[in-house]
């Protein structure tokens, strides 16, 4: 490409960048002042989500669908104050070789909540969730984020779910 067509390319650009500025004033209204004291009380009682998970800590074994390799070996998921603190691969098995009781990267998985958020992705092209009703957590969540994209396809199957005493 020449550089005068270069230059006449960039125009159009250029100039919806400098229609957006300006010298006049974009009438913003002030901060207004404050009025009382904070308050050092809540304002009222925190709420549970009610479409999540409750408990905070539990083991649960997650089970991959996706092209990855260790799709389809189960893995033991400890949660504590609803944060992943550990994942061991259950058996061995799948394309890469796992090995029962090796360490799972941890951004490899999810807490019940998260796999509850990943099924509520408005964005996705396809959601399919398995949800009985006796039950406070889904089975399997399955996801298709785009129709244009191939093998991107992930589920997640969730079992033995084991909530932690809290008493102890």
């Amino acid at each position: 490409m020449t550089p005068a067509r270069a230059a006449r390319a960039a125009l159009p650009v250029l100039a919806l960048l400098l229609a957006g500025c300006g010298d006049s004033d974009p009438g913003l209204a002030e901060d207004p002042a404050a009025s009382g004291s904070p308050s050092q009380e809540p304002t009222s009682e925190p709420t549970e989500d009610p479409d999540g998970f409750g408990p905070t800590d539990y083991s649960y074994t997650l089970t991959l669908t996706c092209y990855c390799p260790d799709a389809g070996v189960p893995i033991r998921v400890t949660v504590a104050d609803d944060e992943v603190v550990s994942a061991v691969y259950a058996r061995s098995g799948g394309r890469g070789g796992a090995q029962a009781g090796e360490d799972v990267p941890l951004a490899r998985v999810l807490t019940i909540d998260e796999v509850i958020e990943a099924a509520d992705d408005p964005d996705a092209h396809r959601v399919e969730v398995d949800w009985p009703e006796d039950q406070d957590y889904p089975s399997s969540v399955a996801i298709d984020r785009s129709e244009q994209v191939v093998d991107e396809e992930i589920g997640y199957r969730l079992r033995d779910v084991e909530v932690a005493d809290p008493s102890s």
